[in-house]
Formats: C-alpha cells, structure tokens, sequence
C-alpha cells in the first residue's frame, strides 16, 4: 500500500520542467486519441479511460516552435463523470494548464460538458486558492472535436455555451478533427496559442512576488511531499478512527501535533456531521489542552481551530462524489458521505492539509496571536476564508 501511494504522490509533484496538462471532458470526445495522435503522429484504436494514460509529447504548433508537454489523459472509463470531479480536481490544479475536450458531434451533451467544467473549476478554484495561485494563470485550451463529421456544432455555438464557464479565465475555444491529418486538424492553431498562453502564465509566476517572505516555504514540492509521505506512512499504522477518537477522549493520545488536530477534525466530520462535528471539536479539544498533560503551557485557541475545521470540512468535500449534473433542484441532490476510515485518501486528494503555517495565507500574525483571536473567531485581514457556498453553508 505504501509503495503504490509513494508512487501517486510523485506524480503529484513531477521533477521534470515540462508542463504538466490535464486532458479532460466529457464521454467519447477524444481525449486518450488526442494524447496518442501526438505521442505518435496517428490515431491508435482505444477504449474508454479508467484512470491516467501519461505521456510525455510533442505538440504540433503554426509558428514551428516546439511545444513539449507531459500529457495527462483522465479517464473515469463507463462511470458517470460526477464520479470524478472529487478525486481529479486535486490532479487538475496541480498541473499547469487543462484541455477540455468536447464532442462536437453531440449537441446533447454540450450542457453536460459546459455543467460538468464548471463544476469542476469550481474544485480547482478552491485548491490554487489555498496554495495562492491566480486562476489567471491557469490556462484552458477547448477542443471542439469532430468538426469533420456531418451536423456538427457550429463553432460560434459552442462558444457562446461556454462563455459565462469562462468569464476572467485565460481560454479559447478552436473547432478540431483528430482523424484527417495534422495539418487540417485546428490543432497546430491551438497549441500554438495554448504554448503561448502557458509561457505567459509562467513569467507571470515568476514575476510574482511572495506575500509570505516573512515565513518559510512550507509548500514547496519537496517539503510538502517529504510531510506528506510521512504522514500517509503514520496514517497506515495509526490507531483505527474508533480507538483514536477513544484515545482523544481519555486523554491517551500518542501526540499533540498537527497531523493529531487534523486527524481529529477530520474523523468527527466525517463521523458527526459539520454541525454536531464542529461542536465536539471545539468542546473536546479544549478540553483536552485544559487536562492533558501532553499540552502543558498551551492554550485554546478560537480562531486557529475554526480555520482548521473550515480547512478540513472543503477537503472532505472533495472525497465525497458531487450530485448530478442532471439535477435542478437543491432539493434532490444526493451525496456519499465520507467514511471516518479514508484519512489516507483525505491526505492524497488534500495534501496542502500537511502544512501547519497555511494560516498565514489568510491572517498576519498580528491578527491571529492577539487575545481576542484566541478567545473568540476573528475574521482574517489577508484575504476570505475559502467558502463551501458552492455546497455548504457554514
């Protein structure tokens, strides 16, 4: 288990300068033939994806310029795509750029996949918020695939649908074929501006300054990745979430840590609710700092905990499959709750959890370590907190 988790959380983090980009969309609209057309300059007989096809490839540009990028292809194979806007959203805001291929052969799946983007930005959004990435610096490349088949969409149409999904993103839409040759194919068009687009974005990157100078990088990809494989390796051999909970309670635990705070919030969310969940927290943690003699010389503190169960609650979220796309009314939506039991799969789809000083993205320390923040919730003074209003109230 350790091995295979080792291995996706470096691919979470890979170590060569290419662009990493993220291949997604909706049905049969071509993204694993995609992927294969550049890997190999024709198109290759495939199936449905279920899971990742990675390839390292070179895009076909009009200016000439070599374009090299390592492919995601993400596939949910026969499943219904809702079934993985939690699980890729971690992957598709860690990469530097994303395809969004469309069937422009099916008119009646143009919403779905207009729906499906936006429900899936949504996921993104949140995720480069935590880690202070600009969405401007996301850039989006949409394939209206099949162009050459007859009654396709005219692309003006698919425009115009997608137009509010990417209203202050940096997008483009161009109209493609992947079976009559490069040259027709629209693609040499589009990556030419997809490359331009992502160097843009990376120069902006680089041009940024950094809002936290005062505090360590805590988030660089060795550090975090470093914490991160510790903590999934503590994970495994920790106490299962009843004997840990039990622990808690009678004062037992092994240590008073972060990973300890994050695993408790997380197993009584996930256990209780966010209500009641909320309220053991607070009570059974201060209590806990108040008795145990792990804690001595520590006090509560109001405002750290409820950012942290505002951290956790957006993470578990993500772990539950989002309603139906389908559905018009709040009414009938339904979702799986997450299990006490998946704190490892919390910490792959969630690894910016792992960082203790991500407060300061949202508070100064003059803030947070006054008084009144340890005695009652302050609102931040950096910027909001990340908001569940896409399906939470708070």
């Amino acid at each position: 288990m350790s091995t295979i988790v080792r291995r996706l959380v470096d691919r979470l983090y890979p170590r060569d300068s290419n662009p990493v980009i993220t291949i997604f969309g909706v049905g049969w609209s071509g993204k694993t033939t995609l992927l294969y057309l550049l890997k190999f300059g024709e198109v290759v007989q495939t199936i449905s994806s279920f899971g990742f096809n990675v390839e390292t490839v070179e895009a076909p540009t009009s200016s000439g310029r070599p374009f090299k990028f390592d492919g995601w292809d993400v596939g949910t194979g026969c499943a219904n795509i809702k079934m993985a806007f939690g699980h890729f959203s971690e992957y598709i805001a860690r990469g530097d750029a994303l395809i969004w291929m469309v069937d422009g052969s099916a008119p009646d799946f143009l919403s779905e996949s207009v729906e499906a983007l936006e429900h899936i930005l949504i996921g993104v959004d949140a995720r480069r918020f935590l880690s202070d990435k600009l969405m401007k610096d996301y850039p989006i490349l949409i394939l209206a695939n099949k162009k050459d088949l007859p009654n396709s969409i005219p692309i003006d149409n698919i425009r115009k649908a997608f137009a509010k999904a990417l209203q202050g993103r940096t997008a483009m839409i161009f109209a493609t074929t992947l079976t009559q040759g490069i040259e027709t194919s629209g693609l040499p068009e589009a990556f030419d501006w997809f490359r331009f687009a992502i160097d843009f974005a990376s120069s902006r990157k680089a041009t940024r300054p950094n809002v936290l100078t005062m505090i360590p990088d805590q988030r660089s990809s060795s550090q975090l990745k470093d914490k991160l494989d510790s903590w999934l390796m503590r994970a495994e051999t920790d106490a299962n979430p009843q004997d840990f909970i039990a622990q808690f309670h009678s004062l037992t635990l092994p240590a008073w840590d972060h990973y300890t705070h994050v695993r408790i919030a997380f197993v009584l969310l996930t256990a209780y609710g966010r209500q009641k969940g909320k309220d053991m927290i607070f009570d059974d943690i201060e209590k806990y700092i108040a008795e145990s003699t792990q804690t001595q010389g520590r006090t509560f503190h109001v405002t750290m905990t409820y950012f942290w169960i505002q951290i956790v609650h957006l993470g578990i979220r993500n772990i539950s499959p989002s309603t139906d796309l389908k559905s018009t009314s709040s009414s009938s939506t339904t979702t799986t709750p997450a299990s006490p039991d998946q704190f490892p799969l919390f910490l792959l789809l969630n690894p910016y959890v792992a960082d203790g000083n991500l407060w300061a993205d949202y508070y100064t320390k003059d803030v947070m370590m006054t008084p009144k923040a340890k005695a009652e919730m302050v609102l931040p003074d950096k910027k909001p907190l990340p908001n569940l209003v896409f399906r939470d109230a708070i």
